[in-house]
């Protein structure tokens, strides 16, 4: 197996657990509805799992983390107004 063979599928295990994850809140939602508490402790797990899944991809495709842009990037476009819904 080559490297990008590798990688595609590991890729495709993120893309399935990331799917998993989605039914996981799906059929949690309507019993942390009822517990503040809970929702929060479900709520900081997920975001740890997908954290590491981030972390995962980022590491195999070899890309670094995107970084912001601060400041001016270039100069706003006047606002477009469609003269037909005045």
């Amino acid at each position: 197996m080559n490297r990008e063979h590798v990688e595609l599928h590991i890729l495709i295990s993120l893309a399935r657990s990331q799917r998993a994850l989605c039914r996981i809140i799906e059929s949690v939602a309507d019993h942390v509805e009822s517990s503040e508490q809970l929702a929060g402790h479900i709520a900081d797990n997920l975001k740890t799992i997908s954290d590491y899944q981030h972390a995962l991809m980022l590491k195999v495709t070899n890309r670094s983390k995107p970084t912001r842009v601060i400041g001016n990037v270039g100069k706003p476009a006047k606002p477009w107004i469609n003269k037909k819904h005045l």
